[in-house]
């Protein structure tokens, strides 16, 4: 790779503070039919005029379309189908922050090797791979907190990295040019990493998604680590489909890469919310009024402070409004559990991580850094068991909060922001100040995406972490689809609505499993239908609706009103000499691991058994599968009641609910 280098102080400043721009995100310019080339030169002269310290290396301007010739290329021989499996990633470009290695191109870490002494990467990271595989085309290499060590983005020898909506305020770090790349509409996607909250912290600031999937997810082979132990890779996005379609692209079956890496099969089946639509019906935690004081921030941000309360007053009502109910949880496990990242033995693995340069090359390491990290080698072994012990205590406390009130936990991303004067002024305290919320998370080993909500005071960008137990990835990236597209707010710093862009990007980027997840699919006929009495049963369990379909015309649909609640069952011609029909069904999709749980459900004289499809295809679904359920005139009552009704003729049983009940006791239903 040929790179160019960018120096923080040559670059004109193109935008005054606070100006909106008027560019549109890149996938905008894709869905249009521009061609993969069109996408790259556009992405390109956007990268040209940056001009907030957000990029240290780029890849040569040839070498970047060539990868787009390349791409397009390959794509003119494949099928639509095949592109939109072997190429999700088509027409996209992107960013990943200089800790993660790309074979050619030197990796700062954000010390100072601006002399040009950096080393250059032998390798190239496991996710960059893949993404790459799946059509993306990397620009280059973003600027960050020195040593990932940082949530503000001004601890950096390439500058300090202006906020994409106001430049002067803080990005937000430590993946500071990651997120400013994407938000100002340079690259279509950025990676960054996320160990304190690198991956939220910048998102909120400028107003796009960050999401931090479950630990281990994404591998960290090729990321210089921060504390090796809790790294996570993060993706920076400009709407939730998108950053999940990256992640699934990101991700292996085997995840076999690194030694932290967990495979997606390996993670607990996490439910999922019910199609879009159809409402959501959640609980969500959020911590009591004590640990939410908006004036606790600093005197330097008390101006500010009003306006940050009423945004989060704002979120909870945001997320009321989608079908979520608020609970109120004592925080204080999570906020001890965020102290020990940076007062506990943690840090030992920051110092582990730089011990080398510490002793060699001392001044490549920004001062507040060192300042930070260097009495973190006294550190006994007595004092790390301990710190583990109390660690586990703490998730102790943590989980049965949880457990005793809600699905998911929500926090501000950060309850503040401060101008990049104010943080030089006052470096660690306000940096601390930026990770009360964030810091808690890997030690507990939970997901999370960052997700925009409103505009504090009208000005500042806000928003929210939805959080909760690792596996729980596709729970929590639902609910802040709608919470983000309900905002009506616009991308990052550009001038496209997220109302415009999700509902196409969620077309284009169905909610699947992740690779290597175990699955099965499963027809419903009844009462476990989309937004029917049962379908709770399914997304609690991690199914996910995958069409509607219609049976072959084999069957007959006997009406079972008397159960509760009513549902039908689908039985084989033996059970009439009236003749089979089609009836309508639902394909659904489940974990393989959920099947146990769901078969428990299944009430007599239901079961599971094979059916066939009107093209011909076969798949496991309800059926009738009681001893009598095949005998002609002899389908045995259900649980004591009546006998059941033959509603073949109607064709399926929403159209049954629909000719027999009122419209309200239809809805209930």
């Amino acid at each position: 790779f040929c790179i160019r280098f960018f120096s923080f102080c040559r670059l004109p400043r193109a935008m005054a503070a606070g100006a909106a721009s008027s560019v549109e995100p890149l996938s905008c310019l894709f869905d249009r039919e521009a061609s993969v080339s069109a996408v790259v030169r556009e992405s390109l002269a956007r990268v040209s005029k940056a001009d907030r310290n957000e990029w240290i290396y780029r890849i040569a301007e040839d070498r970047v379309l060539k990868q787009a010739a390349e791409l397009e290329a390959r794509a003119a021989k494949m099928s639509a189908a095949d592109r939109a499996r072997d190429l999700p990633l088509l027409g996209m470009t992107f960013a990943v922050k200089d800790n993660l290695e790309v074979e050619g191109l030197p990796m700062t870490n954000g010390c100072d090797y601006r002399d040009g002494s950096a080393p250059v990467s032998s390798k190239t990271a496991a996710c960059i791979r893949r993404l790459l595989d799946k059509g993306a085309v990397l620009i280059g290499k973003t600027n960050l907190d020195c040593a990932a060590t940082g949530l503000v983005g001004i601890r950096s020898a390439y500058g300090a990295c202006q906020n994409a909506i106001d430049r002067a305020y803080i990005s937000g770090g430590s993946s500071s040019g990651s997120a400013v790349a994407v938000a100002t509409g340079q690259v279509s996607f950025s990676l960054g990493t996320d160990t304190a909250g690198s991956g939220r912290v910048p998102a909120m600031l400028n107003n796009i998604v960050g999401l931090k999937a479950s630990r281990g997810l994404v591998s960290t082979h090729g990321v210089a680590p921060a504390c090796r132990s809790l790294d996570c890779v993060s993706v920076f996005a400009t709407t939730v489909p998108e950053a999940w379609a990256i992640l699934d692209a990101a991700v292996s079956a085997d995840n076999s890469d690194d030694p932290w890496d967990r495979a997606p099969k390996a993670l607990p089946a996490g439910p999922r919310l019910p199609p879009s639509s159809v409402p959501a019906k959640f609980k969500f935690a959020v911590p009591s009024k004590e640990y939410l004081d908006f004036t606790s921030f600093g005197a330097v941000a008390k101006d500010r402070a009003g306006a940050f309360a009423e945004a989060w007053q704002k979120s909870i009502e945001a997320l009321e409004a989608i079908g979520g109910t608020k609970v109120e949880i004592d925080h204080s496990p999570f906020q001890k559990t965020a102290r020990l990242l940076y007062e506990g033995p943690w840090v030992a693995e920051r110092y582990s991580a730089l011990e080398a340069l510490l002793t060699t090359n001392p001044e490549k390491i920004w001062p507040t850094v060192r300042a930070i990290v260097e009495p973190a080698g006294k550190f006994t072994a007595k004092q790390a068991f301990e710190a583990f012990y109390t660690l586990r205590s703490l998730k102790v406390q943590a989980e049965r909060a949880m457990a005793a009130s809600a699905e998911i936990l929500v926090v501000p991303t950060a309850g503040m922001t401060y101008t990049i004067e104010e943080v030089q002024a006052d470096p660690i305290a306000l940096n601390t100040n930026m990770g009360r919320y964030t810091n808690h998370m890997n030690l507990l080993d939970l997901c999370g995406v960052a997700v925009p909500v409103t505009m504090a005071g009208g000005r500042f960008p806000f928003g929210v972490t939805i959080s909760a137990p690792a596996g729980y990835d596709s729970l929590i990236c639902g609910i802040a689809a709608r919470v983000h597209k309900a905002s009506g707010l616009k991308i990052g710093a550009m001038s496209t609505p997220v109302t415009v862009l999700q509902d196409a990007m969620a077309t284009r980027y169905p909610d699947v499993f992740l690779k290597g997840v175990d699955t099965f699919q499963i027809a419903v006929s009844g009462a476990h239908m989309e937004g029917l009495a049962l379908s709770w049963q399914l997304t609690e369990r991690g199914g996910r609706f995958v069409k509607r379909a219609k049976t072959a015309p084999l069957y007959r649909l006997l009406a079972f009103d008397g159960m509760k609640p009513p549902r039908p069952g689908l039985g084989g011609l033996a059970i009439s000499e009236s003749g089979g029909a089609k009836i309508e069904i639902e394909v659904w999709e489940m974990p393989s691991s959920s099947f146990g749980s769901f078969m428990k459900l299944v009430a007599a004289p239901l079961g599971i058994g094979w059916l066939e499809l009107e093209d011909g295809s076969k798949v496991q679904g309800f059926r009738l599968v009681d001893a009598g359920a095949d005998r002609c005139g002899g389908v045995p009552a259900a649980s004591g009641q009546g006998p059941p009704v033959d509603i073949t003729a109607t064709g399926g049983w929403r159209s049954y609910l629909e000719s027999q009940e009122p419209a309200g006791k239809r809805a209930r239903l």
